[in-house]
């Protein structure tokens, strides 16, 4: 309980941050202490001071390093219930953290198993949308789950992510083709990506 509760305590101080830097937390007394607020960033590019400028970009690059390093410690904590993991790959995708990529396409099939008493956004297969967000630096995780996984859910999963963020069948072909050249070695991985592209081909 202990640790739950301190995992709970730890994830909503980090949402909050990342709340301020993406620019949707409205008021100071809300956030942090040292989080940087938008009107902060508004007032600083209106007051034309380049040096204050490169002060405030490395201190929000520095921010946001540290939030998604968080955000991965609680995704990763196997002590980490189904809501925090869930909440914490919805954040890493609003933050487009490409860091994240790998870490979320082996968990592509997380999804949240507690009881909820209301509709929420974490209900929307988080680790997809996450990886679809993130975008192209998605791609080797979710070719490697093609290349490598026999599970069918983890196969459909990674078909998806795919082929939202090509937006393009004819693209998806040629990045499964590109990776089915490159496989010289394992014929089971060979079958697997001819087993996609086939799926792909199908799909609607």
């Amino acid at each position: 309980m202990k640790h739950n509760y301190m995992s709970t305590r730890r994830l909503f101080f980090t949402s909050m941050l990342i709340f301020a830097i993406v620019g949707i937390n409205a008021k100071a007394q809300d956030s942090p202490k040292g989080t940087i607020e938008p009107d902060e960033m508004i007032a600083l590019i209106s007051s034309n001071n380049l040096d204050a400028f490169d002060s405030l970009a490395a201190k929000l690059h520095t921010e946001r390093q540290q939030s998604i390093k968080e955000l991965l410690n609680i995704f990763e904590d196997k002590k980490s219930s189904s809501y925090q993991q869930c909440a914490a790959a919805y954040y890493l995708g609003e933050m487009r953290a490409s860091e994240a990529a790998d870490f979320l396409g082996t968990n592509i099939t997380l999804n949240l198993n507690e009881p909820v008493d209301h509709l929420t956004i974490l209900m929307l297969s988080p680790v997809v949308e996450a990886l679809v967000k993130i975008g192209n630096p998605s791609i080797p995780a979710v070719i490697r789950n093609l290349e490598q996984s026999d599970d069918a859910d983890v196969r459909k999963l990674s078909l998806q992510v795919l082929y939202r963020i090509d937006g393009d069948k004819d693209i998806s072909q040629l990045r499964l083709q590109k990776a089915l050249s490159a496989e010289k070695d394992s014929q089971k991985k060979q079958a697997r990506l001819q087993a996609t592209l086939k799926e792909l081909s199908e799909m609607k």
